[in-house]
């Protein structure tokens, strides 16, 4: 028989982990001691807190680590305590404990990155006398909503970017090469198409050998030691490569991009999150091809204030769902103003993550981790989706191996799509 605790910690009705900021949180954990332990106190400690930390190089040979964190969430539920400077026995056998907390409602949306991450844990520390503590973790998500009709300026606004390139200078200068792209709108949920439509009249005697549309996500990470600094990583979350142009010649596109399962646009943490849709003209033998970006918002409540056009280009006309026909499995954890059938799940191409701290004491159990967003299912015939997988319970168990990164090393970028 093992001799240390085995420990679960799990979610009353929620499969994934995954709540609002603003949620109530309940749940069990459930303790089976082998033997007698001594403590001096049990207790459920949740955490949430964003850090960053990546190393740069100078030239003379001197690496520098940039850091930086904030805290976001403390909360300390005691299970066991010894009023007295003595520890407590504890049988042996299984021991029950139920557990009920309140999220704020101004926590980030989790996210696990390159170079950081902002990311939520429930650990049980069993606090030993002249010993170090024991602790089992998990990580869940906490997804904080945005809104999209209440940005500003508003995202319900059709958006149309030229980019107008000549080519050489002087009397050698080119007749221009004219990118136009248009989107019927500037904010999106995920399970929502981004239709880009390019326009492309291209005077000038150089060809364009292709034509590039892609769904961006662009990440910067701020530190605040030894000094400010920003690193910024992009991924591309989906792309598409269309036929070139000819010089003299002119040609049109209409693509539209599914929006992945990602975290809501975010500007106010030491890790931003924005997005974009880049078009780029490539151009033989040119360091630098022609290109447009339009920002994109990805948020929680899509629009609603759409005319017919985006609402057949991001497919919401047909399929507004009230949650009285959702299955139980796909709206288990979801709050009231989610109306429209959704799932949690992972960004696409995410591994997941060590959530094993370097700074704490020694954990015997921790979970793999990788964040959760609404994806919502828009059908076209009007009928709720249907997820008929099983869904497991969020525990901790006795971990393989406890070494671990405090962030992971990189970040693969999501599949092309």
């Amino acid at each position: 028989m093992a001799s240390s605790p085995q420990c679960t910690i799990s979610f009353d009705d929620n499969y994934h982990g995954v709540f609002f900021a603003g949620q109530t949180i309940t749940g069990t954990v459930d303790i089976d001691l082998p033997k007698t332990k001594k403590v001096k106190g049990v207790l459920l400690r949740v955490t949430g807190l964003a850090c960053v930390l990546w190393t740069e190089t100078y030239g003379t040979g001197i690496t520098v680590a940039f850091q930086g964190r904030e805290d976001f969430l403390k909360h300390t539920i005691d299970f066991v305590r010894s009023e007295t400077d003595d520890p407590i026995e504890m049988a042996p056998g299984r021991q029950i404990y139920k557990f009920t907390f309140q999220l704020p409602t101004t926590l980030p949306t989790s996210f696990e990155g390159d170079y950081g991450y902002i990311r939520y844990t429930a650990r049980v520390v069993f606090e030993r006398p002249w010993k170090f503590d024991l602790t089992y973790k998990i990580a869940f998500t906490v997804v904080n909503q945005l809104n999209l009709n209440t940005v500003t300026p508003p995202l319900n606004v059709a958006v149309v970017q030229e980019h107008i390139k000549h080519f050489y200078c002087g009397p050698c200068r080119s007749e221009p090469l004219s990118i136009n792209v248009m989107l019927p709108m500037t904010g999106y949920v995920p399970g929502q198409f981004i239709l880009v439509t390019v326009d492309i009249s291209n005077r000038s005697n150089k060809c364009i050998a292709e034509v590039k549309l892609k769904l961006r996500r662009q990440i910067r990470y701020s530190s605040q030691t030894p000094y400010k600094q920003v690193r910024t990583v992009y991924n591309t979350l989906a792309k598409f490569q269309c036929s070139g142009v000819d010089a003299k010649g002119s040609a049109g596109y209409e693509r539209r991009f599914l929006v992945p399962p990602e975290p809501p646009t975010r500007s106010d943490t030491i890790i931003r999150l924005e997005y974009f849709v880049e078009v780029t003209a490539k151009v033989p033998g040119m360091a630098y091809s022609p290109e447009v970006q339009i920002p994109i918002t990805i948020g929680t409540v899509p629009l609603v204030n759409l005319n017919q056009t985006q609402h057949r280009a991001s497919i919401v006309e047909a399929h507004m769902t009230t949650a009285s026909s959702l299955t139980q499995k796909i709206f288990h954890s979801s709050v009231p103003s989610l109306m429209i059938p959704h799932t949690f799940e992972k960004s696409a191409g995410r591994s997941e993550v060590n959530i094993q701290d370097d700074d704490e004491s020694p954990s015997l159990g921790t979970v793999p981790f990788s964040p959760r967003y609404p994806m919502y299912h828009f059908d076209t015939n009007n009928q709720p989706a249907v997820h008929s997988a099983k869904l497991p319970t969020i525990h901790a168990q006795p971990a393989k191996n406890y070494g671990g990164d405090k962030i992971p090393s990189h970040e693969q970028p999501t599949r092309n799509r």
